[in-house]
């Protein structure tokens, strides 16, 4: 099938490949599994991450996006390749390839995932950053002569930007997203409760009562786990409030990171952010994320519809743009 190109959200856990023609292609775990004696990579995205779950001692799982990719380029072009086979299928034509990439990485850690996309099978390589990708995806209006605000939260950090006719005219970006929400409500099981749970079930409680705006209907959820003590097994009954108070911590840097933005902002523009609100979005977007900004800043917030793909769907977007000027 012909595409004239493609754009690509390379998050730190999961990626999302989108065309305009077609929509999304391919959404899955950023993860390689590894043979532990060998070195030998035996899968690839979901797959990667069934195989290590049915043969932990033998497999490793590894996420080499965004922290090691110049260490780990192999794993990285043999993952991309794989990803780029399963959303276009068997093609001769090498695609065009936008990818949203985050606004802190340095130069080499830029210059390793383009020419890991490059050797993956792209005919060329375009970067921009996800703030502006999950702009254009959410519908934001480039053309317009307003300033307006996103918040694009991922799964290892959190991007606050201000954008004004295409540009970012001031940004921020903290190392707290998904990753930092979940380890939170570990450490808080931990700590008051005395029962370990995993990485898996703390999303699973982010996700069905972490609710982070105190206007909403209480939630309950038992929680299995062991306890710190002796290992047994251990029921424990979570509320969403107590969730809220789980991930105080990171919930403020956030909090602190828009708040900066905003104050870093020059009137005119506030005034548009009041006028406008912000718009959030990212996989990592907690449930009543938008309530809460709004309720603590008093300026009007709205999660897109389309938050955990915006980003690449923009970069899709902003692909035909550049081809098309």
């Amino acid at each position: 099938m012909l595409r004239k190109g493609i754009g690509i959200d390379v998050g730190s856990t999961q990626i999302t490949i989108c065309s305009l023609e077609s929509g999304i292609l391919l959404k899955e775990p950023s993860a390689v599994a590894v043979d532990v004696d060998n070195d030998e990579i035996l899968g690839v995205g979901t797959a990667a991450v069934k195989m290590v779950q049915e043969s932990p001692e033998r497999l490793r799982l590894y996420w080499p996006i965004w922290d090691h990719v110049e260490k780990q380029e192999r794993m990285v072009t043999v993952m991309l390749k794989t990803f780029l086979r399963r959303a276009l299928g068997r093609t001769l034509l090498r695609p065009q390839v936008m990818l949203s990439i985050p606004c802190d990485l340095t130069e080499a850690t830029t210059s390793a995932i383009e020419d890991a996309m490059l050797a993956a099978g792209a005919s060329r390589v375009h970067l921009l950053e996800a703030p502006l990708c999950a702009a254009l995806g959410a519908g934001l209006d480039f053309a317009s002569p307003v300033g307006q605000m996103l918040v694009h939260v991922g799964a290892s950090r959190t991007e606050a930007a201000m954008i004004f006719i295409g540009d970012m005219v001031t940004h921020l970006t903290v190392p707290v997203g998904g990753a930092q929400f979940d380890s939170a409500i570990i450490r808080y099981l931990r700590d008051k409760h005395r029962v370990y749970i995993g990485k898996r079930t703390a999303e699973q409680i982010k996700m069905r009562i972490g609710n982070v705006s105190g206007d909403h209907e209480e939630k309950k959820l038992d929680v299995k786990g062991r306890s710190v003590d002796d290992r047994t097994p251990r029921v424990v009954s979570l509320s969403s409030k107590e969730m809220l108070g789980a991930m105080r911590d990171p919930i403020s840097e956030v909090l602190d990171a828009v708040v900066s933005v905003v104050e870093q902002t020059g009137e005119d523009m506030r005034a548009d952010i009041a006028k406008g609100g912000i718009v959030l979005t990212g996989g990592a977007v907690l449930p009543g994320m938008d309530q809460f900004l709004a309720d603590v800043l008093g300026l009007r917030a709205r999660t897109a519809t389309n938050a955990d793909t915006a980003a690449a769907e923009g970069a899709a977007l902003a692909l035909e743009r550049l081809s098309n000027t």
